[in-house]
């Protein structure tokens, strides 16, 4: 009768086995999800980040008269005031921008002449204007606000008032 005991074991130790490996599968199921919904997160923040990129780049290359100097070149602070505002209204919560952190180019640079006048263009040379954005995306849903990913993203437009 003892050898039949034996063989069997004890319900008690099989059941804690069970609960232990359960234990390791749900800690290990609620890792990866958290890991699957913080790529989805930052996946969108990036989209976010890209959008108020193209925000601002539009507003940058639609800025009339006003906003513009001598061969076109923007008035600072008036021109990159409206596309920094503009791109962090579109970012919104998603992400921080820091000060500095949207940048406006205009190629070919407006303050280069050609031959002591405005530069002229055709087909070949259009001028374009450049809005980078540096953002910065919280690790981790924010639980870890001291520490964050850094995302830069560039769009180029067509320089519309020149």
């Amino acid at each position: 009768m003892s050898q039949r005991h034996d063989r069997r074991g004890s319900r008690k130790s099989r059941g804690g086995q069970a609960l232990v490996e359960a234990g390791l599968v749900i800690g290990l199921f609620i890792v990866v999800v958290l890991g699957i919904v913080e790529f989805g997160y930052a996946f969108m923040a990036l989209n976010v980040i890209t959008e108020a990129a193209t925000a601002g780049a539009r507003t940058a290359a639609a800025l009339q008269v006003g906003s513009r100097g001598t061969c076109g070149q923007f008035v600072q602070p008036a021109a990159t005031n409206a596309v920094d505002a503009k791109v962090r209204q579109a970012i919104g919560n998603i992400a921080t921008v820091p000060s500095g952190g949207v940048a406006v180019t205009q190629n070919p640079d407006p303050t280069v002449q050609c031959s002591g006048t405005c530069c002229t263009f055709t087909g070949s040379n259009i001028p374009t204007v450049t809005v980078s954005v540096n953002a910065n995306l919280p690790l981790l849903f924010g639980l870890l606000s001291p520490t964050a990913r850094n995302f830069t993203r560039a769009v180029t437009f067509r320089d519309e008032g020149r």
